[in-house]
């Protein structure tokens, strides 16, 4: 299983990535709750916003929703210590998606490499290069 980040979901909605060229038939992709809540604001934000949401409503049936649950948060909580006893931080939207990513060793799809280059034993795709 693979786990698209916001980057990736909207591409996918916008048409910029195709799915199939990038998973097997059978393959399950996922997304976080932390993703969904991402994208769906930027919906809500957005001018088009009523098409943008159309999309949304569209993606999320074809997609698995992963939560933050209590091992992604034990996760999140190591991983912050981490990073700030490093001088290294992260965005806690971006180390909830990752504590998730890593709670349940998969691999992340971001084009978002630079932050997410810092969790260590986080696995990165990405689809847009």
């Amino acid at each position: 299983m693979k786990v698209l980040d916001s980057d990736h979901c909207i591409a996918l909605m916008h048409g910029d990535i195709i799915l199939q060229e990038w998973v097997q038939q059978d393959e399950i992709i996922a997304i976080t709750a932390i993703s969904v809540g991402e994208i769906v604001h930027g919906a809500y934000k957005s001018y088009n916003s009523e098409e943008n949401i159309a999309r949304v409503r569209l993606l999320l049936p074809v997609l698995t929703i992963l939560p933050f649950n209590e091992r992604a948060a034990w996760k999140f909580g190591w991983l912050k210590a981490y990073l700030e006893k490093k001088g290294m931080k992260l965005d806690t939207a971006d180390l909830q998606i990752a504590a998730i990513v890593l709670a349940r060793n998969l691999i992340l799809v971001t084009h978002n490499q630079k932050h997410f280059q810092r969790v260590p034993n986080l696995k990165l795709e990405d689809w847009r290069v």
